[in-house]
């Protein structure tokens, strides 16, 4: 056949004078050549669009008459139709015997030719070598299994050569048994081969077990354990590890005050628990106090750092309270419960004490906090730092008894718990 179907092959594929096998030899032609298919299409629309017409005139019962085009029969054999014209052949072919028979027949004759070798069942001149590795390449049993060969041998050429490309220069830099000092200099220049690696003389200055985990440090002030951290929260690690203290805020200081005791209770204490000279997370924060023998109520009031009332409790049975008001963060604030006893008002803490004095940390200390409860939600090192460093002396003081629990021999686990409860005094 020549490159191009003469005008005589479309006429004859258009009035359906090809057989069976005549006419999947021209479809594989038309598959490849543009220029052929886009003549039969023309060719077909000129002469379908009155067809049309009139079969949109017609009645249901007169669709019969008409049949299906050999492109559209092929089309649907090789699954080419589009989900609609698949839906109108499928509406025809209910009614229409005719196209029905020369499908299936189609059909059959197309499984048959697709058991057989390409150069058997093809009528015309054999593709050339390119068309035919080409369509050999497009089955997908063929090319999804090669493409995940190629990509499998790919990974494995990196792997090996990421595994043993160094090598090369160790056994360079290696000294062979009957070498010379001199030898070695002049084989082996400074400047050109890597020096061997010096084993590290550092010490072991700190060994805790934290999370499971062993977190060391040594003396050349080299961390392990916490290598996901950023490099700055690793280097405030390895400065407690290495003193043993934590950096706290300078708030606290101004939080602390010395203690007071009960008017008339002689050497008994106030009794104010928490929050006492330290900071809390919680924009509604709970508050604890000691019972006072023969108290009928209690009422809580909070103040601002210029002593104006912010919000009270009410009249209370119960030693504890939850702010019912949102307070702001990075404020410092005062409390003080007012005892009714007998008719007579008793003040905690009293005048003669020290404010109890508590502070809401700010939305950066906040953020540090959920950070590292995302990172490292079961260390107690790291959680105890960053409480620390927040001024939550409570929450604080029990991740580093944890700690302690954990490594009950180490003495910096011992040293970090007596540092944050001396913040107290």
């Amino acid at each position: 056949m020549s490159p191009h179907l003469s005008e005589q092959d479309l006429r004859r594929y258009h009035d359906r004078q090809l057989s069976p096998g005549e006419i999947l030899a021209l479809d594989d032609h038309l598959e490849n050549c543009r220029s052929c298919e886009a003549e039969i299409r023309a060719l077909e629309e000129s002469q379908q669009a009155p067809q049309r017409i009139i079969a949109g005139l017609q009645k249901e019962t007169d669709l019969e008459s008409a049949h299906l085009l050999y492109r559209e029969m092929a089309d649907y054999v090789d699954n080419r139709a589009s989900e609609i014209d698949r839906e109108i052949i499928d509406s025809h072919l209910e009614f229409c015997r005719s196209c029905r028979v020369e499908i299936q027949e189609l059909a059959a004759l197309k499984t048959r030719l697709d058991r057989l070798p390409q150069a058997q069942y093809s009528s015309v001149q054999a593709p050339a070598t390119a068309r035919r590795w080409a369509g050999w390449w497009q089955l997908p049993a063929i090319r999804i299994p090669a493409l995940a060969a190629v990509v499998l041998v790919v990974l494995m050429a990196g792997f090996l050569f990421m595994r043993y490309r160094r090598q090369p220069e160790v056994a360079q830099s290696q000294p062979g048994p009957r070498d010379t000092p001199a030898e070695i200099i002049r084989t082996n220049p400074p400047s050109a081969v890597p020096s061997a690696p010096v084993e590290s003389s550092a010490s072991v200055v700190a060994d805790l077990i934290d999370d499971g985990r062993h977190v060391t440090l040594d003396s050349d002030d080299k961390l392990a354990g916490f290598e996901s951290a950023s490099t700055q929260r690793q280097s405030e690690i390895a400065s407690v590890l290495k003193n043993g203290q934590v950096r706290t805020p300078s708030f606290l200081s101004d939080l602390r005050g010395r203690s007071g005791k009960l008017m008339g209770a002689g050497s008994a204490p106030y009794g104010l628990l928490n929050p006492l000279a330290t900071a809390v997370e919680s924009r509604t924060p709970a508050f604890h106090w000691r019972a006072v023998e023969g108290a009928q109520s209690y009422e809580l009031t909070i103040y601002d750092s210029d002593s104006k009332k912010v919000v009270s409790s009410g009249q209370l049975a119960e030693t504890s309270w939850t702010a019912s008001t949102p307070l702001e963060r990075g404020r410092t604030y005062s409390w003080q419960v007012r005892v009714n006893k007998n008719g007579a008002e008793v003040l905690m803490p009293p005048p003669a004490a020290a404010e109890a004095k508590f502070r809401v940390i700010d939305q950066s200390s906040l953020q540090e906090i959920q950070l590292a409860r995302r990172s490292q939600p079961n260390s107690h090192l790291m959680l105890g730092i960053v409480y620390a460093e927040a001024g939550l002396l409570d929450e604080s003081e029990r991740e580093f008894q944890r700690l302690l629990a954990a490594n009950p021999e180490s003495p910096i686990a011992h040293s970090l718990l007596r540092e944050v409860k001396s913040l107290r005094r």
